[in-house]
């Protein structure tokens, strides 16, 4: 069952990522940087797999979701 907490962390960055790409931000690339990052072991890593690749999907998911929601520039 899904938490409230992870219904609202979810939205969050869902809500970051559609308003960097809303900005004109390289969101590709910070995402890139991100997942480079995750599987790197950079200090902003705190976990280990599978938590690493389930990250990286609720990553993409969350992208996928702002994209297709994000007004057309």
């Amino acid at each position: 069952m899904v938490t409230d907490r992870e219904i609202a962390l979810e939205q969050a960055l869902v809500a970051i990522i559609g308003a960097a790409i809303a900005s004109g931000l390289d969101v590709k690339g910070l995402m890139d940087n991100a997942a480079a990052g995750l599987l790197g072991n950079a200090s902003y890593r705190w976990v280990g797999h599978p938590h690493v690749s389930n990250a990286l999907q609720v990553m993409i998911d969350a992208y996928d979701q702002a994209a297709d929601t994000a007004p057309v520039q």
